[in-house]
């Protein structure tokens, strides 16, 4: 089989999709999977006949587990479906993250947070209590509130709001799809406290911090394009206010400030020709590229596009740098399977389906649309390349790249569409046109913050010059996208 993982995940999500239309009672499930492994373990003319029922039935089980209420003290059966005045007790699971927002030409500003709760007090007592819940705020919070950290928050504390008319974004549904039931609404900051003295802030947050400082070296201000190029490459979404994004929405470009494959493909290539250079084998450059990808997507905050970029490039790179043959669609497979066995609920993200789907498309098409793409720019087999004319021996070359870029964002956007479509109502074919020129220059600016954060305080010159490029292909990108 070419590849065997295509139909291994196939399968696999199935089972998610029985899953999710389908509720047997857990037991159930689990002695239905026992039952069909010891049939196959035991029975060898019907083992690989019997492997594929058990993959279905794995998903089925692996997503019913994560959504079944089993815990007496589970959130859903401590608060219920109505709004209560609550405290609770947990664990930060991130840095809370302030968002901005512009309506009727005045901003506002709210700080989003998750916690994992392991007590609440409802009516007084404190009582156990076990789940993840999202808390809001209507202005910033101190500093001294980061990851792992133990936290006491009060405030309203109700499920997530429905969306105000049918089609509109259904802010409870996504949050359902994260294992997040509630809300918890707090009026300032002084509703937060810690309940630790540490207040030392944990390696990741001290990384993104001197980063920022490092790509602002040289630059006059910190304006509109130095905070753009901080979301793009270390996903700080301050900057990402609601009149900064629409452009980018509108003209399909929001991808490039999401930690995504962009980032990731990007990083490992200029990492494979740096060691290259060097003449590091390829075994050696593997040992060094992976691990500097993982602490990248620890760096930024673990973004579920970060993570699956890199399993899938730490799939790719593995193989590569193990000289095994090579296939897109299988490697795609493969990670899909890891990170649906880990997270099952990310089948059915946006997120995911844009990711998986986009790349499989470009996997897909590129072959044909790279055949349209030589036949085109062919030129007289029998004339050596020495007899063309200079004019012509100069531009096949930039149509060539040209020509790439289209069907790659050709291939990108047809399969993109109908989830874009669907999910955000847009239909937007300038994205074609918006992406063959947005792209080229976020992988610059990227490649720049690279070059800035590896110079960093130690070739200060060329720190500067990288950061005054990445803010030129900024500005040029903002100018592009407003004019499209």
């Amino acid at each position: 089989m070419k590849r065997p993982l295509v139909a291994v995940v196939s399968i696999y999500a199935a089972g998610l999709l029985l899953a999710d239309f389908f509720h047997p009672p857990l037991l159930a499930l689990f002695v239905a999977s026992l039952t069909v492994l010891f049939a196959a373990f035991i029975v060898k003319r019907l083992r690989l006949r019997l492997i594929w029922p058990l993959l279905a039935l794995v998903g089925w089980t692996n997503l019913a587990s994560r959504t079944t209420i089993v815990s007496p003290h589970d959130l859903l059966r401590v608060i219920g479906n109505e709004a209560a005045i609550a405290s609770v007790r947990g664990t930060l699971l991130e840095r809370p993250d302030l968002k901005v927002y512009e309506r009727d030409g005045e901003e506002s500003e709210r700080t989003l947070g998750r916690v994992r709760v392991n007590a609440a007090q409802l009516n007084g007592d404190w009582q156990p209590a076990f789940g993840t819940i999202i808390v809001t705020t209507p202005t910033t919070v101190s500093s001294n509130f980061f990851a792992g950290q133990p936290v006491e928050i009060s405030g309203v504390i109700a499920p997530p709001p429905l969306p105000v008319a049918e089609g509109l974004f259904d802010y409870r549904h996504y949050l359902r799809r994260q294992g997040i039931y509630y809300q918890l609404k707090t009026s300032s900051p002084a509703d937060w406290k810690l309940l630790s003295t540490n207040t030392s802030p944990p390696w990741g947050d001290r990384f993104l911090a001197w980063s920022k400082k490092t790509l602002t070296y040289g630059l006059p201000a910190q304006d509109e394009p130095l905070k753009l190029l901080w979301a793009m490459t270390l996903g700080w979404k301050t900057a990402l206010t609601s009149e900064v994004a629409a452009p980018f929405m509108q003209s399909g470009t929001m991808h490039i400030f999401a930690i995504s494959g962009l980032h990731i493909a990007l990083i490992a290539g200029i990492l494979v020709a740096i060691l290259r250079v060097l003449q590091v084998p390829r075994l050696g450059c593997g040992f060094v590229i992976i691990p500097l990808l993982w602490f990248y997507t620890a760096a930024t905050g673990w973004q579920p596009s970060a993570i699956r970029a890199t399993i899938m490039m730490t799939i790719v790179i593995t193989g590569w740098a193990l000289k095994r043959p090579s296939n897109l669609i299988n490697s795609l497979a493969a990670a899909a399977f890891i990170i649906l066995l880990y997270d099952p609920q990310q089948l059915f993200q946006a997120s995911f389906q844009l990711s998986f789907f986009v790349v499989l498309s470009i996997a897909l098409l590129m072959p044909p649309l790279e055949k349209i793409r030589d036949r085109l720019l062919q030129t007289d087999p029998l004339l050596p390349p020495q007899l063309l004319p200079r004019w012509q021996r100069w531009l096949n070359p930039v149509l060539w790249v040209i020509a790439t870029w289209f069907a790659t964002s050709l291939a990108a956007w047809l399969g993109s569409w109908p989830l874009t479509a669907h999910y955000f109502h847009i239909f937007s074919p300038v994205t074609l046109l918006a992406n063959l020129l947005i792209v080229p220059l976020a992988s610059a600016a990227l490649a720049s913050n690279l070059g800035s954060l590896i110079c960093g305080a130690w070739f200060p010159y060329a720190t500067s010059l990288f950061n005054f490029s990445g803010w030129w292909w900024m500005k040029l990108m903002l100018a592009i996208s407003h004019g499209i």
